[in-house]
């Protein structure tokens, strides 16, 4: 597995899974990180952690801003140019879930389709011929919504069901860039507790009951165990036979990737 340090974009990095994920990069990969979120308090306390805790100066630079914008975009494009050279990965995370039954929610739509996919699409066009010179590698967060209903879900699994696909596409129209999806499980993150405390108002009861249920029985997946997969195979583990793939972040052929 390369340990050469590579330069990775993480959008959503700011807590959960993303925090993880580039926590894992900085710490067993020898990645050069830019980290964007729309929290710029907890942006703050990640770098300084990472500096003062970890010793790791120089090696993440943050972005306080709203990926959905065409400028935002670019300055995270630009400034891993500026930084360090080149830009060799992205792991697409960020996301919203938008709960609500398609007929009753008040819920936009359009914000929610701009965050989990339209941004990924513009993150895409602007790395893309930085990715072919460096023989990239993109990673999509994906999610059982992408192939399973869930009542009130709707946003969210239309939503991850095209990226599952964009990021199918990138991989058959790029043979210079490696692209997969990666499924990280029932995570425990804030995403996951605001189903429990509001899925019961618009979830199927034996759903919402068993996400209530993993979270009681303290079988919520730690974030660190699929964001050390993601940052493996970006960093450098994934292969060109994986490319268009999807993958469970615990599938036994992932093995070599995951955290022991």
């Amino acid at each position: 597995m390369s340990i050469s340090p590579k330069s990775i974009i993480v959008t959503g990095a700011s807590r959960g899974l993303g925090r993880a994920t580039t926590l894992q990069l900085l710490k067993y990969f020898n990645s050069n990180v830019i980290a964007v979120a729309r929290s710029g308090k907890d942006l703050k306390d990640l770098k300084l952690y990472v500096e003062k805790d970890l010793g790791l100066k120089g090696k993440l630079e943050i972005i306080e801003g709203d990926i959905t914008e065409d400028k935002v975009v670019n300055q995270v494009v630009q400034k891993s140019l500026d930084t360090w050279g080149s830009l060799d990965g992205i792991i697409a995370n960020a996301g919203v879930l938008g709960p609500g039954k398609i007929a009753d929610t008040n819920v936009d739509w359009k914000r929610g389709f701009d965050v989990n996919f339209f941004s990924v699409i513009t993150l895409f066009q602007k790395a893309i011929p930085h990715l072919r010179n460096s023989k990239g590698r993109i990673i999509t967060v994906s999610s059982g919504g992408a192939f399973h209903t869930y009542d009130g879900w709707g946003l969210y699994c239309t939503s991850k069901a095209g990226l599952l696909m964009l990021t199918n596409c990138i991989a058959s129209e790029e043979p210079d860039i490696i692209a997969l999806s990666i499924l990280p499980g029932v995570i425990d993150t804030k995403m996951q507790q605001d189903v429990r405390e509001k899925g019961s108002q618009f979830m199927r009861p034996d759903e919402h009951k068993k996400f209530v249920e993993l979270y009681e029985k303290k079988k919520l997946v730690n974030p660190e165990l699929p964001g050390y997969v993601m940052a493996a195979l970006v960093s450098g583990g994934a292969t060109k036979e994986m490319s268009g793939k999807f993958y469970d972040y615990n599938d036994e052929k992932l093995a070599d990737f995951q955290k022991k």
